[in-house]
């Protein structure tokens, strides 16, 4: 799988682009502030329907307008379609494929497959849960992109039913005749996502830890886990039934506790992964290039799953990467990308990436892209 073209129109710094890349190894290169990294950036939101930086939504449309369109032309094997968003600022988002509008996220993910690496992804070793959730959600809607509309329908019908709670906060008698529907939705909807991060785990756990052991040199035991309010039992017995069956108590017996702080208590969003090293929670017990080795792992082992699947190769995209690792780690990363269809790559300094035979360059300067 690869990406021939690319179209943006008000997004980020980009007022109108159109732009084409090759099959292999792409470098994108030019000073910081330029644009690079909101190039990929469009691809990957493409592929997942969200960012890998931070900022809200708002952040991805070009200051002053109010939405932004973006395209992609996608190739696999003889199979070439065009994927597109339109990203609105105050009404929801449009999607379409080869120009023709699409009701549902669904029918958008899964058509490109992008793994992107970025310095953020230290975020998921180090930083909060929200980060690992948003780790978990991506990932899971790449491998399956029902897993990308369940989770929109779900944080649908938590934003409703934490403003039902809210109304309700200090209301003597309060009229709670729709939470019960609420509650309804937000267990079928919460028990699937929740299932599909515990089977998740289960497919990246074994290959990353062969990747740690290769990145870091280390033999220590890495391990994934759930914690999940939703369901406590050991991963192994874990199913759908299970799950709804405990989500559902958890609100039931909880009611009150809901009511009176105006607040979803329960559910897949306040779950938590853990990341072990010998034992120790990553996030605090592992050095600098240990939290790398395991932030690269995992992506890593994102990458190798998805090369396993039909559908050819998932685009592989390199932001700024090697800025922040060091020679090992940074030769041992170019080792596994060499064989993906097409390598996407961002510099500051194209004298400071890894010796590759590029097919491709491309200068950035003023959200000006030229091919050299």
């Amino acid at each position: 799988m690869w990406v021939s073209e690319l179209q943006l129109a008000s997004f980020r710094n980009y007022q109108s682009l159109q732009t084409k890349f090759s099959e292999g190894r792409n470098l994108i290169y030019g000073p910081n502030g330029e644009g690079k990294t909101n190039l990929v950036e469009a691809i990957g939101y493409l592929s997942s329907l969200s960012s890998h930086r931070l900022g809200s939504q708002r952040s991805l449309v070009r200051e002053g307008d109010q939405s932004a369109q973006l395209s992609a032309t996608v190739k696999s094997g003889d199979r070439e379609l065009a994927v597109g968003v339109e990203i609105n600022t105050s009404s929801a988002n449009k999607f379409f494929i080869n120009g023709s509008p699409r009701q549902r996220a669904s029918e958008i993910l899964g058509n490109l497959a992008a793994v992107v690496f970025a310095p953020e992804d230290l975020d998921v070793v180090r930083r909060d849960p929200a980060d690992r959730r948003g780790f978990l959600d991506q990932t899971a809607a790449l491998l399956k992109p029902r897993i990308g509309q369940l989770r929109l329908d779900y944080d649908r019908v938590l934003k409703q039913r934490n403003a039902l709670l809210k109304s309700s906060r200090g209301v003597k008698n309060p009229d709670l005749s729709t939470l019960d529907i609420w509650d309804d939705q937000l267990v079928e909807l919460g028990s699937q996502i929740t299932q599909a991060r515990f089977e998740l785990l289960g497919l990246l756990g074994p290959t990353l830890q062969s990747f740690y052991s290769e990145l870091s040199g280390s033999t220590e035991t890495i391990e994934l886990q759930l914690v999940s309010l939703s369901a406590q039992d050991d991963l192994a017995e874990i199913d759908k039934d299970h799950i709804a069956s405990q989500l559902r108590e958890n609100l039931q017996r909880n009611r009150a506790q809901e009511l009176e702080r105006g607040l979803t208590l329960f559910g897949p969003h306040r779950d938590e992964l853990l990341i072990t090293k010998a034992g120790l929670l990553a996030r605090s017990h592992a050095s600098q290039g240990e939290a790398w080795s395991l932030a690269l792992g995992l992506k890593l082992a994102v990458a190798a799953e998805l090369k396993d699947r039909p559908g050819g190769d998932p685009v592989v995209i390199l932001d700024d990467v090697f800025a922040v690792l060091d020679p090992g780690r940074r030769a041992r990363l170019v080792e596994f990308v060499k064989g993906f269809q097409q390598v996407l790559v961002t510099a500051a300094d194209p004298a400071a990436t890894p010796e590759l035979s590029w097919d491709a360059k491309f200068s950035v300067s003023q959200a000006e892209v030229t091919r050299d």
